[in-house]
């Protein structure tokens, strides 16, 4: 009677040489949308995730990638407990408009390093859904303006507008105006400008536009749309603009003081 053989284990064989010659294990991990300064912190918080003291060697920028490498130990001495081995990983991260890919390699041996293809590329994708902390209202300026401009990406915008509008070329912007000061402003969200990762200035989408592109009704697009509004002394105000699907560094927003009618414009970092 033939007996069949399976190839796999043979297969596994060579992949595990592979591994063995080349010394490295590598993943590789995008997201899209995000920006460069983010996509350190991400970077960062996977090695930790995975027991990795990390240190930022190079901040990423459009056209410059960004270097992050970590260290964990893997062998101790049995006396003295002191650490013998180190593991080594290295993360080179890119970034442009469409947002940030994550190259990773580590030097860890077998059968440590099997799953780290698969255990990065998760690390990231965890650390990206996790928000970092803002500040507090009560840390915040007492006086003046204060203005927060949050750009949304898939998993927020989904949440937001039960639809993945990033996915349909489309980044939902929430914006929130405060105004702390004793005078009286005038917004008008068509003057509101994002700066891409390489420096393109964007203008806001239209309601519409945004529904043809994503192929959704306008209406729960234009009520969460924030419109034109004065803001006294007190006043806030509150809302979302939409804006080309891209990864963004910073806004600008332009208010109107009435009692001179000069613009004054804020820049916000992301």
């Amino acid at each position: 009677m033939p007996v069949r053989v399976s190839a796999r284990p043979a297969v596994l064989l060579l992949l595990l040489a592979g591994c063995a010659a080349s010394g490295l294990m590598h993943s590789r991990a995008s997201q899209p949308g995000m920006p460069c300064t983010e996509a350190a912190r991400v970077a960062r918080g996977a090695l930790t995730r995975l027991a990795y003291e990390s240190v930022l060697v190079t901040p990423p920028a459009p056209g410059t990638p960004g270097t992050i490498v970590g260290k964990k130990p893997i062998a101790y001495d049995g006396v003295s407990h002191a650490v013998t081995r180190y593991a080594n990983a290295t993360v080179t991260i890119t970034c442009s408009n469409t947002g940030a890919t994550f190259e990773a390699a580590t030097d860890e041996p077998l059968p440590g390093s099997l799953t780290f293809k698969s255990d990065f590329a998760s690390a990231i994708a965890a650390v990206a859904a996790r928000h970092e902390q803002r500040p507090r209202l009560a840390s915040r300026p007492e006086t003046g303006i204060v203005i927060t401009v949050e750009p949304l990406r898939s998993g927020d915008a989904r949440a937001e507008f039960d639809v993945d509008l990033p996915a349909a070329g489309v980044t939902p912007v929430r914006l929130r105006i405060e105004n702390r000061s004793e005078r009286t402003y005038t917004f008008a969200p068509r003057a509101a400008r994002l700066v891409t990762q390489e420096g393109v200035r964007a203008k806001p989408l239209s309601a519409a536009a945004v529904a043809t592109r994503a192929g959704v009704a306008p209406a729960p697009l234009q009520e969460k749309q924030i419109g034109a509004a004065t803001l006294p002394p007190a006043a806030a105000v509150a809302g979302f603009l939409y804006f080309p699907a891209s990864a963004y560094r910073r806004a600008t927003i332009v208010l109107i003081d009435q009692a001179s009618e000069e613009e004054e414009g804020f820049s916000v970092e992301f």
